[in-house]
């Protein structure tokens, strides 16, 4: 059972370490110049952000995992406090990032304007420490959080945790949203560009790219698949 029960947690992660992943490096070769302003990967990536952690994942933690935790190990509290104000400030940054996505779509207007490559330096960099901050919150809980439910928890603990986790259909959790997300999750790997996803990048202006190329993406794109924090 407590296998299990970590499974899902840490199967949810590697969703959103993936799709952090993929954020960080499109926006890398947009900045750099190597694709086009990919803004409807940006939004199908944002609204993963918005809904996923906060309709799936943080409810997992916030109402089942960190009072468990708590009550087994009150020492703790302050790092639970913490993990829960990132929830919120996770929140914040991404409606940052959503607003300054906004001006620059503006400014682009469908091609018929421009985007200063001052605005993109500071979505790259306010991208970079966004995904930063994400990581350093995964690595909280999984050095922190998770050891101690291993050392503490009783098997009625994990037979509760499991039982939760993997309720689909709680309304807490909305109906039927692991199918939702995973739709998400595809449309996400559709829309970006090798090797990150599935998608297409400007063509290669002196060669065609070489089987050794191909090889690296297909490598690369296994990579984001199987990405994990914990």
């Amino acid at each position: 059972m407590q296998e299990n029960a970590l499974a899902i947690l840490m199967k949810e992660h590697r969703a959103i370490s993936a799709v952090l992943y993929c954020l960080k490096h499109t926006t890398e070769d947009w900045r750099n110049g190597k694709i086009d302003p990919p803004f409807e990967l940006f939004h199908s990536i944002f609204d993963y952000m918005g809904s996923f952690p906060n309709k799936f994942h943080h409810p997992k933690e916030d109402l089942y995992l960190f009072p468990m935790v708590l009550r087994r190990a009150p020492a703790l509290e302050e790092t639970i406090s913490t993990l829960r104000a990132q929830h919120k400030k996770g929140d914040d940054e991404l409606a940052n990032l959503m607003s300054l996505l906004s001006d620059m779509q503006a400014s682009w207007d469908g091609g018929k304007g421009d985007v200063s490559q001052t605005a993109i330096d500071h979505f790259a960099e306010v991208v970079s420490d966004y995904v930063s901050f994400e990581r350093a919150h995964a690595k909280l809980e999984g050095t922190d959080i998770i050891p101690k439910a291993r050392e503490t928890f009783t098997p009625e603990d994990w037979a509760h945790i499991e039982q939760v986790f993997s309720e689909n259909e709680d309304p807490i959790f909305g109906m039927r949203p692991r199918a939702e997300f995973d739709g998400l999750f595809r449309q996400i790997l559709a829309l970006a560009p090798a090797p990150m996803g599935y998608g297409e990048r400007k063509p290669m202006k002196k060669k065609e790219k070489s089987a050794q190329s191909e090889k690296s993406e297909n490598h690369e794109r296994q990579h984001l698949l199987n990405m994990n924090w914990i």
